[in-house]
């Protein structure tokens, strides 16, 4: 029996367990991240030029002009062509993922997850769309729930809201809006706020919009019990999204934010934030101002003798809170308030441009280093990487010909999402590539292993001249064989990663080509040393032949395991076929390299 395969039936079972392994990154499953719309994640997002290898841009079909969500280990879009896509977060397509909801013209409602369901309303732009809201099953692609909400050629142009009651009862809301045909940016009747059971699809209630001017991008927040959210007649409105019958919700409280501010705030076309730290709602309008008035979480009134307003420019941006700021896009750029009482402390720099879209925010880098995102809707637009001192850390110009990007950003477990108007949903990461140079943070040793290789064999280090010949993949090989009789020939490489990116680190890469061969047995495994468990875990095997083949792998959880005490990861490479007496294992690498992303 071959020596082997006591090593190939532990690195199963290692890769056995790795499957079970919980997803990698929190969720951002609806607009804004949460059912407060906060903004804001703990995840880490990347704080460099995103690194190409690992970056990636596909077309998924019509504009994309709402932000992506996030849900488990696999980011969703959807488009104005009626496409809901899915793709796991390092972009590689989901088989057998096909999923249709009609043609919406313009699709300006966002989408929610929740209770294993992906929630999408079509926005009905010009038609009359039966059914108006679906839900899908968001493993299987498979609509386990259709509803006609309206039977008129009514538009849904709200992000859609997930929730889930005290009583754990689950429930979506969003708002509907009849645009007028004389002036559809500024001017719309009618327009009701819906809520369904997220379970059963069913409506639970509707509320006519009291000011006839509809809900347009104004998501409700969801506070305590309460539903708050604003419309296009510049009113706020608080419900008791829980207390309802005969398709009738109870009204707490409705204000007119013009008069509570003492001039026209015009549309309310941002959702609604909420801060617990501060006891205040945040919302910004067309009238070119960000807000804030306090909300009492248990009552579910408004408390309008603590408010404050601060002039920014025309904006639909939804506010984002967080450590005692608020981050608010408009027309003039990124805005950071004071969130307490509106006083200004800085603007971002032109070159950032008009922002439309919502601020995504990481936190991950500690207080007083937060790490703002947003989109450009622009003929030149992208993504910007904004500091908390406002200074431009990374952006780009999106994919495409149509550059604009309305939406916003989506940030997960190391990556940032976004969409554009020429239907590319993009996925970035930060990397640290690891080339191997031979320089004092990367060694590398040579000769052979037996079937239980320990972390530090094989033990001779390659000489200058080997390690020059693995520098680039070049077809200049660095080589060893076997003398011993049951031994495989190997290859040891030892990477020192940077002690400031160790910390953030949520997944590690491992590329090696070369060579690898017995008279009769060809191909090799790839593996990466565990520390928590004293083994080499296997990454990847291949190759059925004596030319030249790739290898690659890596992990997405548990890093601290593969990282020791001196920031080493340690990788090896070992011929299929052991050495038989007669017959000698071959190895030869050409080029290897380690990707980090954090």
């Amino acid at each position: 029996m071959n020596k082997f395969v006591k090593v190939l039936m532990v690195c199963l079972t290692l890769l056995l367990v790795a499957v079970v392994q919980p997803a990698l990154g929190s969720d951002w499953a609806q607009f804004q991240k949460d059912k407060v719309h906060s903004g804001v994640t703990g995840d880490s997002a990347p704080i460099a030029s995103p690194n190409t290898t690992a970056s990636w841009a596909y077309n998924i079909g019509g504009a994309i002009d709402t932000p992506p969500i996030v849900y488990g280990d696999y980011v969703y879009a959807i488009a104005s062509d009626g496409t809901l896509a899915k793709y796991y977060k390092n972009g590689n397509a989901v088989a057998g993922w096909s999923v249709d909801f009609g043609s919406p013209s313009i699709q300006n409602a966002a989408a929610a997850a929740g209770n294993g369901h992906i929630f999408v309303v079509n926005t009905g732009f010009g038609s009359d769309p039966n059914p108006d809201l679906y839900a899908i099953d968001a493993n299987t692609g498979i609509s386990t729930g259709v509803s006609v909400v309206s039977s008129a050629p009514i538009q849904f142009s709200t992000p859609v809201t997930y929730t889930e009651d005290s009583n754990g009862n689950k429930h979506v809301l969003f708002g509907s809006v009849n645009m007028s045909s004389t002036d559809p940016v500024n001017l719309s009747d009618g327009g009701k706020y819906y809520c369904y059971n997220a379970t059963t699809l069913s409506k639970e209630w509707e509320r006519n919009c009291s000011s006839a001017k509809g809900y347009y991008w104004a998501g409700a927040a969801i506070i305590g019990n309460y539903a708050v959210y604003g419309d296009d007649a510049g009113n706020l409105v608080s419900v008791d999204y829980t207390n309802f019958a005969n398709n009738q919700v109870a009204t707490i409280q409705q204000i007119d934010a013009s008069t509570v501010f003492g001039f026209n705030v015009k549309e309310i076309r941002s959702s609604i934030t909420y801060s617990a730290d501060t006891g205040m709602i945040y919302f910004s309008s067309k009238a070119g101002y960000c807000y804030a008035i306090g909300f009492n979480a248990n009552t579910g009134q408004f408390n309008t003798n603590n408010k404050w307003s601060h002039s920014i420019g025309r904006s639909t941006s939804t506010p984002a809170y967080y450590n005692g700021r608020i981050y608010v896009g408009s027309s003039g750029g990124l805005y950071c308030l004071n969130a307490t009482n509106g006083s200004y402390i800085w603007n971002s720099p032109a070159a950032v441009g008009a922002v439309q879209s919502s601020p995504a925010i990481s936190t991950f880098y500690g207080p007083g280093n937060e790490y703002i995102y947003v989109t450009t809707n622009t003929a030149t637009g992208g993504i910007c990487c904004v500091d908390s001192n406002k200074n431009i850390v990374w952006s780009e110009t999106s994919s495409g010909s149509n550059h604009y990007s309305l939406a916003g950003a989506a940030i997960s477990g190391g990556w940032v999402f976004y969409g554009n108007d020429n239907g590319y949903l993009h996925g970035r990461a930060k990397d640290t590539r690891y080339d191997f140079n031979g320089s004092t943070n990367m060694w590398a040793y040579k000769y052979q292993v037996d079937a239980t290789p320990t972390a530090t064999d094989p033990t001779i280090e390659f000489s200058s001249g080997e390690k020059d010949d693995i520098k680039a993949d070049d077809n200049n090989y660095a080589s060893s064989v076997t003398t011993d009789e049951g031994y495989y020939s190997a290859h040891r490489f030892v990477f020192k990663i940077d002690d400031n990116e160790k910390p953030w680190i949520t997944s590690i890469n491992v590329t090696w080509n070369g060579r690898a061969y017995t008279d009769e047995v060809y191909g090799a495994k790839l593996y990466i040393w565990n520390n928590a468990l004293s083994a080499y875990e296997q990454l990847n095997q291949g190759a059925n032949s004596q030319d030249e083949f790739s290898l690659s792998g890596g992990v997405i959880s548990n890093i601290g395991n593969y990282i020791d005490n001196s920031n080493n990861v340690t990788v090896l490479v070992v011929q299929n076929g052991e050495d038989d007496g007669l017959t000698h294992s071959h190895i030869r690498t050409d080029y290897v390299k380690l990707v980090a992303t954090p």
